[in-house]
């Protein structure tokens, strides 16, 4: 039967006057009710599935796109009257005797989707829960239509690899869109990226470079080789952006006290309400890619590098272009940027201070403050402010500009090793936690740049920290800090 004909055959049997749940006890109604749906749909729609994943090649698939839409609208079409119906009164919610006198029961199991109110009757309550119902379902398919109608390319794409080593997103049922690749939640509360034939490496590789930019975290897609996939889960696991403001810290590497300072996966804003994530086509994929290969450094040094590179990239696609001069320098190109990211207002990257310390024997939980949420780039803006009075009283920095302390640590002393007493060493009295001071800089410098040749990424992050609060359910033990 072709896909019309069957179309009309559902929508005939369906009574839009009625929602019958009469055949299931008072303890299955709850089950019932929660997932609600117009049976006949969802079974075409698997019909559908399992022909597109026979199909081999891109156009064939495509085909299909037209298909899937007749069947989400007339679905939508089939709620809509169903609501309709409700609202004027004339459906009728059959039920069976024995939920009469469980209705606290039900309202209890229901009550976190909707709120019911005891001075109405049951019927009157279940009336109300099935108007929101219908409105969820309604809202559902109209994200499918949406899907179909702007990123149809996640109807044709299919699973290749999984994400490490940790959760790439807030919400577990977003679906983050770049151009034809998607990545979504798959099996075992994991992620994986999703793409077809005509994708490109560049495409799939741009998209996990700009979520390791928004996170602040380094992720790689496995490979067929378990093992180097367990070292890379290690390595990238241990990475922590916090690291840089730990290594301020006076005396860190004679202490034992752990400050338990957790950074979030920020909220990425959806479209329209969907869980669908979508990112705007990037004209410097590149400079995501160098970002993101600073993040899977674990030490200062070799990171203060590759942060470096960032700001090379940045020098000749922004800073050149920008300000055209006829003759310039790095430290010139520094001393521009380490003025620009005070008063640039980034995306938020927010990690949770709960107030409270491991003791020196790890034996018990000190409290030293209130808990509260902390926008890390406005924390690093304070570090430098004290940085660059500490390097005005060094006796040897206090004469150099902060192009010239930057560059020649960072482009130089680091990058090189001619440079004899020079060279940037593995020294954690004094090297090392100077170059984390420098990779200060550098940090928020490589992120200005980044959204300043990509302004359709600014905005895209929710800076209001109760969305975080509530969705971790932390209540009323924080308080909020402004960015």
């Amino acid at each position: 039967m072709i896909l019309g004909n069957k179309l009309k055959k559902l929508e005939d049997s369906i009574d839009t006057h009625v929602i019958d749940v009469s055949k299931y006890n008072y303890s299955e109604v709850p089950v019932v009710l929660a997932f609600y749906e117009l049976e006949g749909y969802p079974k075409l729609i698997l019909e559908l599935n399992r022909e597109r994943n026979a199909c081999k090649s891109y156009e064939e698939k495509e085909l299909f796109l037209n298909k899937y839409k007749k069947v989400y609208l007339s679905e939508r079409k089939m709620y809509r009257c169903i609501l309709k119906n409700l609202i004027n009164g004339t459906v009728k919610i059959r039920y069976s005797e024995t939920l009469r006198g469980q209705e606290e029961y039900l309202f209890g199991a229901l009550n976190r989707f909707k709120k019911f109110d005891r001075q109405k009757s049951l019927n009157e309550n279940l009336c109300e829960y099935m108007k929101a119902k219908l409105r969820q379902k309604i809202h559902d398919v109209n994200q499918e239509l949406y899907k179909l109608q702007n990123h149809p390319a996640d109807y044709i794409n299919t699973f290749s690899k999984f994400i490490g080593p940790n959760s790439i997103s807030k919400y577990r049922k977003d679906i983050i869109v770049y151009k034809d690749v998607t990545i979504a939640e798959t099996e075992s509360n994991s992620y994986s990226v999703f793409y077809n034939e005509n994708t490109t490496e560049d495409t799939k590789n741009a998209l996990l470079n700009i979520l390791a930019y928004f996170n602040g975290s380094p992720f790689f897609y496995y490979t067929e080789n378990y093992n180097f996939n367990r070292k890379l889960l290690e390595l990238y696991e241990q990475f922590d952006l916090l690291d840089m403001l730990r290594l301020r810290e006076k005396n860190f590497f004679d202490r034992n006290r752990k400050e338990p300072f957790y950074l979030e996966l920020p909220i990425l804003k959806q479209k329209n309400d969907y869980n669908i994530v979508s990112i705007q086509d990037s004209e410097h994929e590149m400079i995501f890619e160098l970002y993101h290969a600073s993040l899977k450094q674990f030490e200062s040094l070799p990171r203060c590098v590759f942060l470096y590179r960032v700001i090379e990239f940045g020098i000749v696609k922004h800073y050149q272009s920008l300000m055209r001069p006829s003759d310039f320098s790095h430290e010139e190109a520094i001393e521009y940027y380490a003025d620009e990211i005070m008063v640039h207002r980034f995306n938020p990257l927010y990690y949770v201070d709960f107030g409270t310390y491991e003791n020196e024997n790890g034996t018990a939980i000190v409290r030293k403050r209130r808990a509260k949420y902390v926008n890390l780039t406005t924390k690093l803006k304070e570090e430098i402010k004290k940085i660059k009075l500490e390097w005005s009283n060094h006796s040897y920095l206090k004469n150099k500009s902060i192009g010239s302390i930057i560059y020649g640590t960072g482009r130089n002393a680091v990058a090189h090793g001619g440079g004899g007493r020079g060279n940037a060493r593995y020294d954690y009295s004094m090297n090392y936690k100077h170059i984390n001071d420098v990779n200060i800089f550098l940090e928020l410098i490589a992120r200005y740049i980044i959204e300043k040749l990509n302004p359709q990424l600014m905005n895209m992050v929710e800076r209001r920290t109760n969305y975080y609060i509530q969705h971790n359910q932390y209540g009323d033990i924080f308080v909020q800090e402004k960015d």
